[in-house]
């Protein structure tokens, strides 16, 4: 800090005070800065050597200050030279205002905090957080502080176990408005003892939240009873018996990493026959007895880094009354889970389809021995997203309809997927809207007939095998019609080199508004042809955004074409396109509509040598869609210079110019005037003319609001200018 800062004593804004370090800014600079409010942080509090110093901040004076952050630089682990004893006596020194409403400590050194934190006189401390204060072995008495509604512990390492001294000797009811509970990376923490054995002591009455994060050597058992606990968040405390008795309030539940689970009832006793311990080690069953009465307003429940089990539920009417409780079912790395339930029983499915199901989410994340899904879990009527990843044990899909409300499905890294029901596609209830697949190397096509008339978007990525959407050559098909989505308006295909064809017919919907093909393999011939991208793109009245990566595409034929109503086209990797547009001599000025326009080319081409391309005929460069805002050229090695044409884009905002090794001439004219960003890369030649001393194009840039040049380095010239307008003054 500038030393003298001090002598500004009607400030009332500071948001961080740095200590010095031997002759720099002390805290009694902050003695007569009695008007400062709002927020203060005061950090590298580890330079003060003078107990006296922290004595003259005076801090307990400073009334209007509202939050208070005082930060030491993280290094507790007794190595450093830094002395405990005066650390301890800093703080204490440090005593803030009772008006405040917000305090964090933290990387404080001492081993004690002092007594005074944790006072009721605090009556307005509604925030507090620990982190790191990795010397301490105690929490103070923060239970008596009467408003305080949310607590964080985060990195006590040396904290062993929590009792009176936490909840506070003199509280009859500890902790009376805490809403939000979370305690993360206590390593050495291992018991949690209950507040006094008084029957009828309200604990945590208001506690909403509870989370317990990586404390590994936890043990015991936490509070039994929590009224108000909304979401209950328990992760790799790998010793830790959770008992849930009641929790009448509780809507998400976020299990993983934990020793057991005991769901018991109000009048059971830790240890007794009849307490359901949801890990069975002898059935390998996880969940064992419905939630649903223990907790009955549940609506998300996470379950994850389960090692063990093979199954999460043993029976289906366990499965069936919980899972029609909730919103939200996710499952997260359980490797050796196999199915939801031991034994699907059979003839349930009607009656699940006649419950009031609620589910409307379902994520199976990451479990790699996940075999098949109950046929009941793709009944529920109430069911609208499944993420299905990294399910690489999964081989197909229970055959049945999908629910009538379900609007998303997302399946990816599913290495042993090979086809998906066809029932799925053929159900004219269908509400399905979006579709996404990815990184499935055996599947070989989405659907032998057709989509499903409802969907509206479909992604493909990275399936290696899969050679059509509709239907593989040689399938024979119980229907003789084959035609796409109706309603299909965007589709995206990426790294698909086995691919041969899109849509057997050859024909895309007139509804399609973005078409996305990347990295198409070198199957696929030209845009006229059956095996290509379908012939008669130039009819697709909705089309708004096309774009075509890499791919063996020669050209366009006369007759066919692109249609002009794009607002948005990236043609990269394939040259011929635009050459057979430009040869034509149409150009892309015809696209009247066009606003973004990305154009690459291929490390190999040797034709482009001025953008745009000049038409041979009139020798003049062909003029570019005055509607352009957007303009990306990238990945031409021998392209020289940008034409004059490009400075008439009175639209353009942005330009871009990314690997283009030769290109050193701007237009004579320079660039447009209502370019606001313009980003440079790769295109050493050019860059060096753009230099602020003495680059020959450094006056053309001066109006352009933000130019970045290199990714190594970035420039905001306009910040720049009023610095340097600044310095004038």
């Amino acid at each position: 800090m500038p030393v003298g800062i001090g002598k500004l004593t009607c400030l009332q804004t500071l948001c961080n005070f740095v200590v010095g370090k031997d002759s720099g800014s002390g805290l009694s600079e902050l003695k007569l800065l009695m008007h400062l409010r709002g927020a203060l942080e005061i950090s590298k509090l580890e330079n003060v050597k003078d107990i006296g110093d922290a004595k003259e901040a005076g801090l307990d004076g400073k009334k209007n200050l509202k939050e208070l952050s005082l930060n030491w630089t993280c290094s507790t682990d007794g190595s450093s030279s830094r002395e405990a004893e005066t650390e301890m006596g800093v703080l204490d020194m440090l005593k803030p205002h009772k008006n405040l409403d917000q305090f964090c400590v933290c990387g404080y050194g001492g081993t004690k905090f002092p007594t005074w934190l944790g006072d009721s006189s605090f009556s307005n401390l509604v925030t507090l957080k620990f982190e790191d204060c990795g010397m301490c072995t105690a929490l103070p008495s923060v239970g008596q502080l009467p408003s305080l509604k949310h607590l964080t512990v985060r990195g006590m390492s040396r904290v062993k176990r929590l009792g009176s001294e936490f909840y506070g000797d003199d509280s009859p009811i500890p902790f009376p408005c805490l809403e939000t509970l979370r305690f993360e990376d206590m390593q050495e923490w291992e018991d949690w003892i209950p507040h006094g054995s008084s029957q009828g002591v309200e604990r945590f009455p208001k506690l909403r939240e509870l989370q317990i994060l990586r404390c590994s050597k936890l043990q015991g058992t936490l509070p039994e009873h929590l009224p108000a606990l909304q979401m209950l968040a328990i992760y790799k405390c790998e010793k830790l018996s959770i008992s849930i008795t009641s929790l009448p309030a509780l809507c998400k539940l976020v299990i993983g990493g934990c020793k057991k689970v005991v769901l018991r009832s109000a009048t059971d006793h830790l240890g007794l026959q009849n307490s359901v311990v949801c890990r069975d080690t002898s059935n390998q069953v996880f969940l064992a007895g419905p939630l649903k009465p223990r907790i009955p307003k549940l609506e998300e429940l996470e379950i994850k880094n389960i090692k063990n089990e093979t199954h999460i539920w043993k029976s289906y009417n366990e499965l069936l009354q919980d899972i029609c409780s909730l919103k939200r079912l996710t499952i997260r790395r359980c490797p050796k889970i196999q199915s939801l339930v031991v034994e699907e029983e059979k003839d349930q499915q009607q009656q699940l389809c006649e419950l009031s199901c609620r589910l409307e989410y379902l994520g199976l994340l990451y479990c790699e021995g996940l075999v098949k899904l109950p046929q009941s879990s793709l009944s529920l009527c109430s069911l609208r997203e499944i993420e299905i990843y990294n399910c690489s044990s999964l081989v197909s899909f229970p055959e049945v309809a999908l629910p009538s409300k379900l609007k998303k499905i997302q399946i990816r890294h599913c290495d042993a997927l090979k086809s998906l029901p066809e029932a799925w596609m053929c159900d004219t209830n269908s509400s399905l809207e979006i579709l996404n697949i990815q990184y499935c190397c055996s599947l070989r096509y989405i659907v032998e007939v057709q989509l499903p008339p409802s969907l509206k978007q479909l992604t493909i990525w990275r399936c290696d095998n899969i050679r059509t959407l509709t239907v593989e050559e040689g399938i024979q098909s119980s229907s003789s019609r084959r035609y796409t989505s109706s309603l299909l308006e965007k589709l995206e295909i990426w790294d698909c080199p086995s691919l041969t064809c899109i849509f057997s017919k050859n024909e895309l919907p007139a509804t399609l508004e973005s078409l996305e093909v990347g990295n198409l393999p070198p199957s696929l011939k030209s845009l006229s042809r059956l095996e290509a991208l379908p012939k008669g793109l130039h009819n697709l009245s909705c089309l708004q955004e096309l774009t075509i990566i890499g791919g063996a595409l020669p050209s366009l034929e006369e007759e066919d074409g692109l249609p002009t109503n794009l607002q948005s086209l990236d043609i990269r990797g394939n040259m011929e396109i635009c050459k057979s547009l430009i040869e034509r001599g149409r150009g892309f000025h015809r696209f009247s509509s066009l606003r973004h326009l990305t154009i690459g080319g291929c490390d190999d081409d040797t034709v482009m040598v001025s953008f745009p391309l000049e038409d041979k005929r009139l020798g003049t460069a062909l003029p570019l869609p005055a509607s352009l805002t957007s303009l990306s050229i990238s990945r031409f090695p021998n392209l020289e210079r940008l034409s004059s044409s490009i400075v008439d884009l009175q639209n353009l905002t942005e330009l871009h110019l990314w690997d283009c090794p030769k290109l050193k001439y701007f237009p004579e004219k320079g660039l447009p005037s209502s370019l606001l960003q313009l980003w440079i890369s790769g295109c050493p030649l050019i860059e060096e003319k753009c230099r602020k001393d003495g680059g020959q194009y450094w006056d053309l840039l001066t109006h352009i609001p933000c130019v970045k040049i290199d990714w190594e380095r970035l420039f905001d010239w306009k910040r720049l200018f009023d610095d340097d307008s600044t310095g004038d003054e």
